[in-house]
């Protein structure tokens, strides 16, 4: 009899567990990921939000989705959901759970609705409480495999998304390329001096070179000079022997 409420009370306790799931729709040919709770679509993140760290609605949707796990596994109740406007922002609602901040609210949230900021973070606040009051469709121990393929993009999105993957993906790739540019403009800069020396250095040879043939040239018009003169002063030296001789 025991064996048998035990398996009963697992079981009641197995049902009435959340299932928590990460998916995304197509809206207007747009991506939108989506937070079901119990096969129920809670909230839907269309923007990025105002003022906020996300680079993009596939991040701060992993982000909330993991606050409502944490929460749920938690000693926390996410029915006790109070919404609290911001204090450095008052255009922002904030949702709190004991006093762990859920999810926020920003005016780019309510864009093409009827709705105010308020109204959309008490609405998100109304779809949680309802989806939790409801039976789960699927087992906890399939919400993972069920959240994956629902939505197959989320874990490859979440890697582009990922502050901490992608920030240093990107510096790592800035780091690289800057050093490729450095290098080749070094390499050019250097090749470029030394061609600049290197033609210099044979112009000042060719004209060393000119000016030794044109030394070489007076040198041998000198010499060709003395011989020529030489020979004439033989030449009056004979003569004038010979008329002394006379």
């Amino acid at each position: 009899m025991k064996k048998i409420l035990l398996l009963f009370f697992i079981f009641t306790v197995h049902l009435s567990a959340n299932v928590f799931q990460l998916s995304t729709v197509v809206d207007n040919q747009e991506l939108i990921p989506v937070i079901k709770i119990n096969g129920k679509i809670v909230i839907e993140v269309k923007n990025v939000g105002t003022k906020q760290v996300f680079s993009s609605v596939f991040e701060r949707s992993e982000k909330i989705y993991n606050s409502l796990r944490q929460i749920n596994s938690s000693k926390s109740s996410l029915s006790r959901i109070k919404i609290r406007r911001n204090k450095t922002d008052r255009q922002v609602y904030v949702a709190y759970v004991d006093n762990i901040e859920l999810y926020r609210v920003t005016p780019s949230d309510v864009l093409g609705s009827d709705l105010t900021v308020y109204q959309m973070a008490v609405l998100w606040r109304k779809n949680i409480v309802e989806a939790l009051s409801t039976s789960p469709i699927i087992t906890k121990v399939d919400s993972e495999n069920q959240a994956f393929k629902s939505s197959p993009l989320i874990p490859f999105l979440s890697i582009f998304t990922n502050n901490s993957v992608f920030v240093m993906v990107m510096q790592f790739l800035l780091f690289l390329t800057i050093q490729v540019i450095a290098i080749i403009l070094t390499f050019r800069i250097a090749n470029r001096r030394h061609k600049i020396v290197f033609e210099e250095f044979h112009k000042r040879m060719k004209k060393f070179h000119n000016h030794q043939i044109r030394d070489k040239n007076m040198i041998q018009t000198l010499e060709n000079r003395i011989i020529e003169l030489t020979k004439k002063l033989d030449q009056n030296h004979k003569a004038d022997n010979i008329s002394n001789i006379k």
